[in-house]
C-alpha cells in the first residue's frame, strides 16, 4: 500500500508541476501509474489530497533534518552549510515538491491548509534563529538584518533547487556549497598580494618613503 502511494505520488509530483493540480486530472495520474481511475481513489480520496500529502511529506522530511542536524553544529558558518545542504538533500528526496508549493497559490497566505502553514512557519524559524545567533554573536555584518538574510539566502536555495531540479540528485552538493560561497564566503575574488620582495615590486610604505624624500629634496633647492 505504502509503494503503491509513493509512486502514485512522485508521478502525480511531476504532472502538477507540468500542467498544475487544475490541469491535471486523476486519469491523467492513474495512467501514468498504470492503474484504473477508480483504483487511485483506494489510496487517495482526491487529487487535492495528493497534493496535500506532496507538499506536507516534504515539509516534515525537512523539519525533522533541520532537528536532527543543528544541535551537532555550532557557528554561523557550520549551521548555515547544515540548513543549506539538509535543504538541498530533502528536496532531493521528494522531486518537484517545491515547484508544487511555490506554484500554488492555494498552499500560500491565509488560504493555505493550517497544517501546511505551520510546518512553513516552523521550517523558516530555523533560518531565522540561525542569522540571528550569527547576529547577536558578531558573526554577521552589522549592517544586514537577520531576518531579512535569512529569508533571502532560504529563498535562494529553493529557487536553485527548482532550476537544477533534473540534476539535483548528482549535482546537489555542489549547489549547496556555490550557495554557501555567495551568501556567507561572498563572491568577489581577493585582490593578490604581491610580495614586497618580489623583483620589480615594493612595498606601499617604502614608495611613499622615496617620494617624501624626493619631495624633500626639490623643496630643498627651490628654496636655494
Amino acid at each position: 500500500m505504502k509503494s503503491r502511494q509513493s509512486q502514485i505520488k512522485r508521478v502525480a509530483a511531476k504532472l502538477f508541476v507540468e500542467s498544475g493540480v487544475a490541469g491535471t486530472s486523476v486519469r491523467d495520474i492513474a495512467d501514468g501509474v498504470g492503474i484504473l481511475s477508480g483504483s487511485l481513489y483506494h489510496h487517495f480520496p482526491s487529487k487535492d489530497a495528493i497534493a496535500f500529502a506532496i507538499v506536507d511529506d516534504f515539509l516534515a522530511d525537512l523539519i525533522s533534518r533541520y532537528e536532527s542536524v543543528l544541535p551537532h553544529v555550532n557557528g554561523m558558518r557550520e549551521e548555515l552549510r547544515a540548513l543549506v545542504h539538509s535543504s538541498v538533500e530533502v528536496a532531493a528526496d521528494h522531486p518537484y515538491a517545491t515547484e508544487i508549493y511555490q506554484n500554488e497559490r492555494a498552499y500560500h497566505g491565509p488560504q493555505a491548509p493550517a497544517q501546511i502553514s505551520t510546518a512553513v512557519n516552523r521550517a523558516h524559524e530555523f533560518w531565522v534563529d540561525t542569522a540571528t545567533r550569527a547576529g547577536v554573536r558578531g558573526e554577521l555584518r552589522p549592517e544586514l538584518d537577520p531576518t531579512e538574510f535569512a529569508r533571502m539566502l532560504r529563498e535562494g536555495v529553493w529557487w536553485s533547487v527548482r532550476y537544477h531540479r533534473e540534476s539535483l540528485t548528482e549535482n546537489g552538493s555542489a549547489v549547496a556549497d556555490t550557495l554557501l560561497a555567495v551568501f556567507v564566503d561572498g563572491a568577489a575574488a581577493q585582490p593578490p598580494h604581491l610580495p614586497a620582495t618580489m623583483p620589480g615590486t615594493q612595498s606601499l610604505s617604502a614608495r611613499v618613503e622615496r617620494l617624501e624624500t624626493r619631495l624633500d629634496e626639490i623643496a630643498h633647492r627651490l628654496s636655494d
